[in-house]
């Protein structure tokens, strides 16, 4: 179970957003621990067509950091955020559209050819920062010197499956639709220790593509001191070019002092010289990337603008 301080933190945060926000943030409403009488609704994801059902749960990128398809609301069954989440999606990509086809017709009388992407990115996410509002409160006191690190859950921190492992680090099970199914989770060696370790130096907040019902019961687990201060789902992140992008300028934190770490690219796609861009990580047991990357959190934690340090890091680092 999470900490007291965990909990507080989640519902303020859940009370800042829109009412549907609300409900989705509330894993006590999807999570079933489901045994016994029961046990007959159990299935396991690859019993069924799984690459559906488990991109409608857990969103993944593969091991060159590319992200799976999205979602259409069509086929996210009990996952659909319903019509007011959804005409509100539709304005904000009306608006990104608006605002990318006005940026790159300025790019290309004024800039050089090649920096249109990168320019188009940056206009995306300056309508985005006008159209939500800020999904944080302001920091906590005891975190008001911090920088913010923001965390990729999924093959950054863990690496889920449908399929039956060797030891898994957790098994989680997933009610969609009325049927449980089973996510089998291997964990990334270190990974509790980096969280303990870079709660001493950071403001900690976890932004995951996934739903909830799934990443709430797997961070109760992985961090049982209680040290991530904000949980962020898929409901925060905004959709750009058919993937979800973490955007960094909705945080309400100083992007200068605000690191992101992902294995996927098109994740911050609006704020690439704030990530560290970590390899993805499926059941190497000897893998030892965050070792790696802790140094050197450790060792820059107090610089004056994180954008010009991250780019020296590596995984030999």
């Amino acid at each position: 179970m999470p900490s007291t301080q965990a909990k507080a933190q989640t519902g303020d945060l859940n009370m800042d957003l829109e009412p549907e926000e609300a409900i989705h943030n509330n894993p006590v409403s999807h999570i079933c621990m489901t045994s016994g009488a029961q046990a007959s609704s159990t299935k396991q994801l690859s019993d069924l067509n799984v690459t559906n059902l488990l991109a409608s749960i857990v969103h993944q990128a593969d091991k060159h950091g590319k992200q799976q398809p999205l979602e259409t609301e069509e086929h996210q069954g009990s996952t659909t955020r319903g019509s007011q989440g959804s005409f509100r999606s539709l304005f904000a990509n009306i608006f990104l559209a608006v605002g990318i086809i006005e940026q790159q017709q300025h790019t290309l009388t004024k800039q050089p050819h090649g920096r249109s992407s990168l320019t188009k990115s940056k206009a995306a996410s300056k309508r985005t920062s006008k159209l939500y509002k800020n999904v944080l409160p302001p920091s906590s006191p005891n975190d008001a010197d911090k920088k913010c690190l923001v965390l990729d859950l999924d093959e950054t921190l863990v690496h889920s499956s449908y399929r039956p492992t060797a030891n898994p680090y957790l098994v989680i099970p997933i009610d969609i639709d009325g049927t449980i199914h089973q996510v089998y989770v291997c964990k990334r060696p270190g990974a509790e220790e980096f969280l303990i370790e870079m709660a001493k130096y950071y403001e900690i907040v976890v932004y995951t593509a996934s739903l909830s019902k799934y990443a709430d019961p797997l961070l109760d687990k992985l961090d049982p001191e209680g040290v991530i201060r904000y949980r962020l789902y898929r409901e925060h992140c905004v959709q750009y070019e058919e993937s979800y992008v973490k955007d960094l300028s909705l945080l309400d934190r100083d992007v200068s002092q605000t690191i992101i770490i992902d294995n996927a690219p098109m994740s911050y796609i609006f704020h690439p010289r704030n990530a560290i861009g970590c390899s993805s990580f499926i059941d190497d047991p000897s893998d030892c990337e965050l070792e790696s990357i802790s140094r050197f959190l450790i060792n820059f934690h107090d610089v004056e603008d994180v954008r010009d340090h991250l780019h020296i890091w590596d995984a030999h680092y």
